[in-house]
């Protein structure tokens, strides 16, 4: 696969600081440029369906978060976490995962109305308006090497297996 990865949804983030270390505490949201930041680097993309939501918080991303030293020996310069959540719940999310380094290694975005993951197609997003919750972010993982796609694949309707796991991304790159 080689094909270019959608560039212009802008995602939004709040920074870590030690400045805002509390959970209920928190900057000002930045955006992050996909054309700008993709082009000559190593990005690890990781989309979960909600913050704060058990398998998300559970099992999903605390993996991702244990292994950002191997993440950085193969290479990776930047893993970025999305939901369509706001960037405020993000920031809260990763600071109560017990995330908290100013490098910003690791970024919890905002795919802004799952704007960045419907360009992607309809595996990609997941319609849950009838439980009340909107339109999400499905659970997938894409490894995106100068900008082009190297691997994008999303899970089975919104369970979590090999496909999202920290460890099986480890193993691709």
């Amino acid at each position: 696969m080689s094909e270019l990865f959608p560039t212009d949804v802008k995602l939004k983030y709040v920074p870590y600081t030690k400045g805002n270390d509390a959970v209920a505490s928190c900057g000002n949201p930045i955006e992050f440029d996909l054309a700008k930041e993709l082009p000559g680097k190593k990005i690890v993309l990781t989309a979960a369906p909600g913050a704060f939501t058990p398998t998300c918080t559970e099992e999903h991303i605390p993996n991702y978060l244990k292994n950002v030293e191997q993440f950085k020996s193969k290479g990776v310069d930047r893993v970025i976490v999305i939901t369509a959540n706001d960037p405020f719940v993000n920031a809260a999310w990763g600071k109560a995962l017990g995330y908290k380094d100013e490098s910003n290694y690791v970024i919890f975005a905002s795919d802004p109305n799952a704007a960045l993951s419907k360009e992607l197609g309809d595996n990609f997003v997941a319609d849950l308006t009838k439980a009340g919750l909107g339109v999400r972010t499905a659970r997938y993982t894409s490894i995106i090497k100068d900008g082009k796609v190297s691997f994008l694949e999303s899970e089975d309707g919104l369970g979590f297996s090999e496909i999202s796991n920290a460890s099986t991304v480890l193993e691709r790159l």
